[in-house]
């Protein structure tokens, strides 16, 4: 089991940690909090524009963490950080910011089948190639009143190709484009806060400190 969770609110993140886990003193926390406690924090943070960093302290993580996902509906997706043969990594522009191809798992998929479905059909390449899983991302937001979590599997992958790129329009991608490793931080500048960890988890390099932070 994980040892800590972390979970995006727009900018915002809330931390689920161990109660051994010693809290930065600059940031706000909240001792094994019950369901009414997690309703409010939810309602704060689901459609919040701040920046905010708290962390929930768990005697039992597994018990609070399964409290917290029944407030919300779960929608589980994949997707890849795709790498080509010439070191560039392939971002896709959707709802205005630059972000990774992935989408939601179908009934009785794989999740690794997926994510390789879903950069295909958004982005238009194939023969993609998996190398490894670079972790889990949850964040949230409303649909129809209704409130989304949705934890993201994603894996790196390399292609070796010359196809062109095609967005797929009908998902509201309205570019993808092959990013060069030093223009980089340009785009963290524009991407989802998700999106910035699933780089620094990959790469290894924190290229997005002086923007935000993880």
């Amino acid at each position: 089991m994980p040892q800590k969770y972390k979970v995006f609110f727009n900018h915002n993140k809330v931390y689920f940690v161990k109660s051994h886990y010693i809290v930065p003193n600059e940031y706000s926390s909240l001792t094994n909090p019950d369901k009414i406690i997690l309703q409010d924090l939810v309602k704060k943070y689901i459609d919040s524009q701040t920046n905010d960093s708290v962390y929930i302290i768990c005697s039992d993580l597994k018990a609070t963490w399964t409290l917290f996902v029944s407030l919300f509906k779960v929608k589980k997706a994949a997707g890849g950080l795709v790498v080509n043969e010439q070191n560039q990594y392939l971002f896709i522009k959707r709802k205005g910011l630059w972000d990774l191809p992935k989408g939601h798992i179908e009934k009785n998929e794989k999740t690794k089948a997926a994510a390789i479905r879903e950069v295909t059909e958004e982005c238009g390449i194939t023969n993609l190639l998996v190398d490894h899983k670079i972790g889990k991302t949850y964040h949230t937001y409303l649909l129809k009143d209704e409130m989304i979590l949705k934890p993201s599997t994603w894996y790196l992958m390399y292609y070796k190709g010359s196809e062109s790129l095609k967005p797929q329009t009908k998902e509201g991608i309205t570019d993808a484009f092959w990013v060069d490793a030093e223009t980089l931080p340009s785009y963290c500048r524009k991407a989802f806060p998700s999106i910035l960890s699933v780089v620094k988890n990959a790469t290894g390099f924190d290229l997005c400190a002086s923007i935000t932070e993880y």
